[in-house]
């Protein structure tokens, strides 16, 4: 629940947003019996073959900034639960969504649109237009942009 005494502190409610985020995200894993990790690497790894790119493991440990044998035993779960492919045939071992993996990734799409209208419900379109606007400041002054 939001803590009333701390609404004016603006790291504190983006930090409230995005386990607010990441809870709907996990709930809509579940029931897949993925966790929160595996979903990311998963439209990772199928956003990366629709660009034409082999995604090996050490893609992922950069991407997500994790290490060799956390990846290690999330990819190895993952392909017991059948949703990607490791290719052991080249010398750099390539990963692939299966069918079932895109499959998951069409509904999970479904239902982030359905996430997306729930955050932005009651906003005019303007205001949504403004309040992206001012995210992507907010980024680019933590990055160190414009400074």
């Amino acid at each position: 629940m939001l803590n009333q005494e701390r609404k004016e502190d603006i790291i504190y409610l983006i930090r409230y947003l995005q386990k607010l985020i990441d809870k709907d995200f996990d709930k809509r894993l579940s029931e897949y019996d993925l966790t929160g990790q595996q979903g990311r690497i998963l439209f990772f790894t199928a956003n990366k073959v629709r660009e034409g790119i082999d995604v090996h493991q050490n893609d992922i440990e950069n991407e997500f900034h994790l290490s060799k044998s956390t990846v290690s035993g999330l990819v190895k779960r993952m392909e017991k639960k059948k949703i990607i492919t490791i290719d052991k045939q080249h010398p750099y071992a390539i990963i692939k969504p299966t069918d079932n993996g895109y499959s998951i990734i069409c509904h999970l799409r479904k239902e982030r649109q359905e996430s997306v209208n729930k955050l932005i419900e009651g906003f005019k379109e303007e205001d949504k237009k403004r309040m992206c606007e001012n995210i992507i400041k907010l980024i680019e002054n933590m990055e160190g942009g414009n400074s």
